[in-house]
């Protein structure tokens, strides 16, 4: 990844020059924007409320770029779209991702249509996005999005052994070692091999470890005062994985 370039997309909103400031200063600074809007915005409308909506969302465009201008370093670019569709949004996103697919995406989902802003969560799924919202208090928030299916979690019951014994730290960490030593006690081999029994490994350990971090479902750092001996914890998104599984399994 290009080392601090920073690619925030926003659904055109009627607040999107009040929501970007706060997007940048609490959830990653920005090197360059962009506003998806329908082309009905500019066009006129027979009813006045929609025509007063359609004529805020302009106006908002037009200040984002008076604000964000000066200090986005690659310019804030509109990018106008026939329709909310997932077709379009799908192909303005990709458009822009093919040309710089080492950047980070941030997803601004907080304004414009219902469609636009799910059709951006969608595809936050197929280039590892970070979609993110303002509410109503001004409170910017980044949305979660799972790492990894269910089923395919699953399919090692080690990995929710691992979560079930980090969920049950009064502590909440548990140093390797320890970690080690509870899950051979319970240890699942998942290719037979023929042997009457097969014991925990290293590199199976630092294999299911490594998934389960990169998921975000557990988390890790080293011991205090210490450089050598790891600690871990199971994340917000790994107590949620648990709970789902859980119940699948009643």
């Amino acid at each position: 990844m290009t080392e601090g370039h920073k690619i925030h997309i926003m659904s055109a909103g009627e607040n999107i020059h009040n929501t970007f400031p706060i997007a940048v200063n609490n959830i990653s600074p920005a090197t360059e924007v962009y506003v998806i809007v329908e082309k009905r915005v500019y066009e006129d409308s027979d009813y006045p409320k929609i025509q007063e909506t359609r004529r805020k969302i302009r106006e908002s465009i037009k200040q984002l770029k008076t604000i964000a201008s000066p200090f986005v370093k690659n310019g804030v670019h509109e990018i106008v779209i026939e329709e909310d569709t997932l077709d379009y949004i799908r192909d303005v996103v990709f458009n822009i991702y093919k040309k710089k697919s080492d950047a980070q995406y941030y997803f601004n989902v907080s304004g414009g249509t219902k469609a636009l802003s799910i059709g951006l969560f969608m595809m936050a799924l197929w280039i590892e996005a970070i979609p993110y919202h303002v509410d109503m208090e001004s409170k910017a928030k980044t949305i979660a999005i799972p790492k990894v299916h269910i089923h395919d979690f699953q399919t090692n019951p080690n990995r929710v052994r691992i979560l079930e014994i980090l969920s049950k730290q009064k502590s909440g960490t548990m140093p390797r070692k320890e970690l080690f030593r509870e899950l051979s006690k319970q240890y699942i081999p998942i290719r037979d091999t023929g042997k009457a029994k097969r014991e925990l490994k290293d590199g199976v350990f630092n294999s299911m470890t490594k998934d389960l971090l990169r998921w975000k479902l557990i988390g890790e750092e080293f011991r205090e005062k210490s450089k050598k001996e790891k600690i871990y914890f199971i994340t917000s998104d790994g107590e949620f994985t648990l709970k789902f599984v859980n119940l699948s399994e009643k």
